[in-house]
């Protein structure tokens, strides 16, 4: 395999793990009340690399585009409505915080789901 194809995987990887963590960062709070950094590794960061490595394998039936979106999408849809629902603390107000934020990922798989448009320029490699 070329270094560039390499280089290409890594980064894959690395952006999956940036932004599946946006919206699972959200979620940590419902699971644990302050998490420990080795918590937050496990809970968020984790399954975003398992996610990513199969993406870079071509082992995962969505795109790299598509997990940008999701990730990107249900976070934005995330603060959206804990704002509009006027959320102040998620361990306070939990049964709001999780009904939105569900509504959120959905909205998120709705989105990378509907617009598979922009096709990443695959690998001469």
């Amino acid at each position: 395999m070329s270094l560039p194809r390499r280089l290409e995987q890594v980064g894959i990887v690395v952006g999956s793990v940036l932004m599946l963590s946006l919206p699972l960062t959200v979620f940590t709070p419902f699971l644990v009340e302050s998490p420990q950094l080795w918590q937050t590794t496990l809970l968020v960061y984790l399954p975003s690399f398992v996610v990513g490595t199969l993406i870079a394998l071509g082992k995962f039936p969505v795109s790299y585009q598509q997990v940008w979106a999701f990730g990107i999408v249900s976070w934005l849809s995330t603060v959206a409505l804990w704002m509009i629902f006027d959320v102040q603390s998620v361990t306070a107000d939990q049964q709001t915080a999780i009904g939105t934020w569900l509504v959120a990922l959905l909205v998120g798989a709705l989105v990378a789901w509907a617009n598979p448009r922009i096709r990443p320029r695959g690998s001469e490699a």
